[in-house]
């Protein structure tokens, strides 16, 4: 079968007990599924908040500018950003899911940005995610159980990234 006949999943061999093991070795659980999802409505109410934020933060880094080019470009990575964002939150973290986050890998990788670029900026999304969490929820405990989440997700979507890379690297 060619290349282009199949997903990223496909290509990369992960199935779906391969993503069942992936969310074990970082010990995401159903807890933590329902502590996102009980989250999504105030990161709906923040979504435009935390993507100009991020790239408020993110043009100011003169890599980071280049690497983004232009006004157009800028207006697609918002959008993509704030898709990425709210997905985190849905509470499905499937065969779907993975692909989308393996595409990221791919395209990172395509438009050359560097590993140490990728994770300052998943640092700082965190950052602002957390910010939105500290200023709302009021239970110090059910706060806790939701950045532990995601944490747990993030580290889960940046293994798909990297083996994204590292795959590409292999064809390359």
């Amino acid at each position: 079968m060619l290349q282009t006949e199949q997903t990223l999943f496909e290509q990369m061999r992960i199935t779906e007990l391969e993503i069942e093991s992936r969310k074990a070795l970082f010990s995401f659980t159903g807890a933590d599924v329902k502590a996102l999802q009980s989250f999504k409505p105030i990161i709906e109410e923040n979504i435009d908040k935390i993507v100009d934020d991020f790239y408020g933060l993110q043009t100011s880094v003169s890599e980071i500018a280049l690497l983004i080019g232009d006004s157009d470009t800028l207006a697609r990575l918002r959008t993509a950003q704030r898709r990425y964002v709210l997905d985190l939150f849905n509470g499905v973290y499937d065969l779907e899911y993975v692909n989308n986050r393996l595409r990221i890998g791919l395209v990172h990788k395509r438009i050359g940005v560097e590993p140490k670029l990728y994770l300052s900026a998943v640092h700082t999304l965190k950052e602002l995610i957390y910010a939105v969490i500290n200023c709302s929820v009021q239970d110090t405990h059910q706060g806790e159980c939701i950045r532990v989440a995601i944490d747990k997700l993030v580290l889960f979507d940046v293994t798909l990234v990297f083996d994204t890379y590292s795959q590409l690297s292999i064809r390359d």
